[in-house]
């Protein structure tokens, strides 16, 4: 009897990549991935527990799995099976097996037991040497590589210490053996994530390594993007902008979780920056690579903002002039510090002007990002194809101004006499900005 698995992904960039390093060891251990989840006799969820929504969209998602597989062996995996533990196994009797986040390539460990019957939980502690992705979720020649696991930071509104533990970095040269393996398969976009860039290999002294880690990848030879996700403000490497002005494919996109701008909230969020000292690293960096792109991210409602913080974070947001933000609003979120500022009550009661304070900055934003989008018009630069718009020469695809799945996209007039495949990338000379859009035409 063959043994059709069926993984449902939900959450962050992180969460991919653990799904795929999932569907790599378990087809490695004779299982087949199948698309639909009938065909299934397991099925792995692969959760987020970060915020009360994504924590519920888990907990939705596995009961309607529930529901429509009733003999189905389901796996609850991921950072809700890791945040609650054991606990979770008696929240969801209808469940076979809970699974942390620490080391997925090790689900298969577990498999013998489900397929028995038995209901069993595991919560890998290590981090192991990677198995190669074969099934990548991510967009044509596009993909995700994480080098550390965990948290070196305490900001007292997140919970992600407590799922994703303390920072452990991958070797230097275990990232390099993956990196070549994409490089190999012909992946041109090459996204590096943790939970802060910034911080790999802090944990063993130091300012860290991260510098030292693209100064190897980009002793590579050919033509291929490196795109680097989530790097602390506060922990902004040295050297990193001067590798940017060295070697262009190192994309000069800097992905800078400001959160906030007044230096009370800061404290209490147990960040160490203000706005001058932000205003001032965008003003560096902007001054090095006039082409940088910056995106970042703003939290509203923590507890104890009043107009005043929110006036700051105003003013910080018209100064700063960011190219892409990403508001969101706090959340009360038990094992972090700040739980205990508010009680249910008074988070319940803040929650109205936390979601009008998000919709001021969207609006804000919005114009924002389109005034500088249209800095853009007549600039070529290359494209990377995600798909075409079926019946016509227009595709969607993106340049180093936009990451995948956040940002915008480019809408590209391609030439008629040859169409184009996901994954190709072409130059393109850009004609307009339309919303977080932008219209370019293939250069022939």
């Amino acid at each position: 009897m063959s043994k059709n698995f069926y993984l449902e992904n939900l959450g962050c960039f992180r969460n991919q990549v653990d799904a795929e390093y999932i569907i790599a060891s378990m087809e490695q251990s004779g299982y087949t991935l199948v698309k639909d989840s009938s065909e299934a006799q397991t099925i792995v969820v692969n959760t987020c527990g970060f915020i009360e929504s994504a924590k519920q969209e888990s907990i939705d998602t596995f009961f309607e799995l529930r529901k429509a597989h009733p003999d189905a062996k389901i796996i609850v995996a991921g950072c809700l099976a890791q945040r609650y533990g054991d606990e979770l196994l008696e929240m969801l009797p209808e469940a076979n097996a809970i699974f942390g986040n620490r080391a997925p390539e090790l689900l298969p460990k577990i498999m013998e037991q489900v397929e028995k019957g038995e209901r069993v939980t595991f919560f890998p502690q290590e981090l192991t040497t990677s198995p190669m992705r074969k099934n990548l979720l991510s967009h044509a020649r596009s993909a995700f590589l994480k080098i550390a696991e965990g948290c070196i930071h305490h900001c007292t509104f997140c919970a992600i210490p407590k799922i994703r533990g303390q920072l452990v970095s991958r070797t230097i040269d275990d990232v390099l053996r993956e990196f070549d393996e994409l490089l190999a398969r012909g992946i041109f976009e090459i996204n590096l994530i943790a939970q802060d860039l910034a911080s790999f290999g802090r944990e063993q002294g130091g300012p860290g390594n991260l510098v030292e880690l693209l100064t190897r990848m980009l002793e590579r030879k050919g033509h291929f993007w490196i795109r680097p996700f989530y790097i602390h403000p506060d922990t902004f490497p040295d050297g990193l902008i001067e590798l940017m002005q060295a070697d262009s494919r190192l994309l000069p996109y800097f992905d800078l979780p400001f959160q906030h701008a007044d230096a009370r909230i800061l404290k209490m969020m147990a960040r160490y920056g203000d706005k001058e000292k932000y205003l001032e690293l965008l003003k560096r960096i902007r001054t090095a690579l006039p082409h940088a792109v910056i995106r970042s991210t703003f939290l509203v409602g923590f507890p104890g903002e009043n107009r005043k913080d929110f006036g700051e974070l105003l003013d910080f947001q018209e100064k700063a002039q960011i190219d892409w933000v990403g508001i969101f609003t706090y959340s009360r979120e038990e094992q972090t510090a700040s739980f205990r500022l508010q009680d249910d009550d008074s988070f319940e009661k803040s929650k109205p002007e936390a979601k009008r304070r998000k919709t001021v900055i969207e609006h804000r934003q919005s114009k924002i990002t389109e005034a500088l989008l249209a800095r853009w018009t007549g600039v070529e630069m290359d494209v990377l194809i995600e798909e075409r718009v079926e019946g016509s020469d227009l595709y969607l695809g993106r340049s180093y101004l936009q990451a995948p799945e956040v940002d915008g996209l480019i809408v590209l007039k391609g030439l008629s006499n040859a169409p184009l495949s996901p994954g190709a990338v072409v130059r393109a000379r850009i004609n307009a900005p339309k919303g977080v859009d932008l219209e370019a035409e293939q250069i022939a």
